[in-house]
């Protein structure tokens, strides 16, 4: 799937129109368009911005899983995580890797 089509998929699945989109995330409505008809390329800077006001992070993104593939213990913390900073997420995974390697 094209970036464009990535952005228009995530966006109607958070119920958002181009509208709420650009006004959340900072990026016009045209250039936003002109993204989801796959008509220009975003910056990394505008595709974070875009993700962040979706409430996704990149890797979730551009990821061919779904939430239905993540066992159904793990979805809660998944979509947890989803509202962190590309810093806390870090910090999350540092903190959950000491916490496995203490289990050890």
């Amino acid at each position: 799937m094209k970036v464009g089509d990535r952005i228009k998929f995530y966006r109607k699945k958070r119920g958002f129109s181009q509208y709420n989109l650009s006004q959340v995330s900072g990026i016009s409505q045209s250039y936003l368009s002109s993204l989801e008809a796959n008509e220009k390329s975003p910056t990394v800077n505008t595709l974070k911005k875009i993700c962040r006001a979706l409430g996704i992070c990149l890797a979730e993104f551009f990821s061919e899983e779904t939430t239905a593939q993540v066992p159904t213990f793990l979805q809660p913390l998944l979509e947890e995580a989803r509202y962190l900073t590309d810093n806390q997420c870090e910090i999350l995974a540092q903190f959950l890797s000491e916490i496995r390697k203490a289990k050890n």
